[in-house]
C-alpha cells in the first residue's frame, strides 16, 4: 500500500505541473473558448437566481422545450453568483488533492491488470474504470470551471452505474483475464 501512495503522489505532483503548463504556458484553453463582446454578467444574475447548471431552454414543458431548442439558441450555463478569487490557492490545494485521487485510482486499476480474475473481479475491474474516467473528468470540471458539483456528481453516479451495468454483461462474455509477461 505504501508504494500505492507514495506512487500515486509523485503521479500527482506531475499532473498538476503538467497543469499548469497545459493551462498557463501552452494556453490551450484560451485558444478554444469564446468570449462575449459585452459583460453580460448583469443579465446572467437576472437571469439565473442561484448557482448550479442550468439547460436553456427550460425542460419544464416538454412540448414547448423542444420548440424552443428547434429555434434555438441552446446552452448549458454553469453559474456561480458571487464570483470567485483567480488563482485561489485552495482552488489550487483541491486540484492536487484531485489529481491525487485520479492518480491513486490509477494505481489501483494497475495493481489490478495482472491479477487472474473470476466474474466478479472483472465486474470489479470494469466498474474501477469506469469511475477513474468519471472522477477525472466529472469532478475535475467542478474545481477548474466551477460547474455545479450536484450536476457533476449525478453525471459520476450516472457513468460509473453504468460502467457496473457494463461490466455485468462483459464479464460474462470476456473470461480470459489479462495477464502480465514478467520479464
Amino acid at each position: 500500500m505504501k508504494s500505492v501512495l507514495l506512487g500515486s503522489f509523485l503521479a500527482a505532483l506531475a499532473f498538476f505541473i503538467w497543469g499548469a503548463v497545459f493551462y498557463t504556458v501552452l494556453g490551450v484553453p484560451g485558444s478554444v473558448l469564446k468570449s462575449t463582446p459585452s459583460d453580460v454578467g448583469p443579465a446572467l444574475l437576472a437571469s439565473f437566481p442561484e448557482n448550479g447548471t442550468y439547460f436553456v431552454p427550460a425542460m419544464g414543458n416538454i412540448e414547448e422545450a423542444q420548440e424552443l431548442m428547434t429555434r434555438g439558441p441552446v446552452a448549458t450555463v454553469h453559474i456561480q453568483r458571487e464570483g470567485l478569487t483567480p488563482m485561489d490557492p485552495m482552488l489550487m490545494v483541491g486540484g492536487f488533492l484531485h489529481g491525487w485521487g485520479y492518480a491513486l485510482l490509477l494505481a489501483f486499476l494497475l495493481k489490478q491488470i495482472c491479477k487472474k480474475s473470476g466474474y466478479g473481479a472483472r465486474v470489479g475491474f470494469v466498474t474501477l474504470v469506469g469511475l477513474t474516467a468519471a472522477f477525472a473528468t466529472r469532478i475535475s470540471d467542478t474545481i477548474w470551471w466551477h460547474k455545479s458539483m450536484d450536476w457533476q456528481l449525478s453525471e459520476l453516479a450516472y457513468l460509473t452505474i453504468g460502467s457496473i451495468v457494463i461490466g455485468l454483461v462483459l464479464a460474462k462474455f470476456i473470461k480470459s483475464p489479462v495477464t502480465s509477461t514478467r520479464a
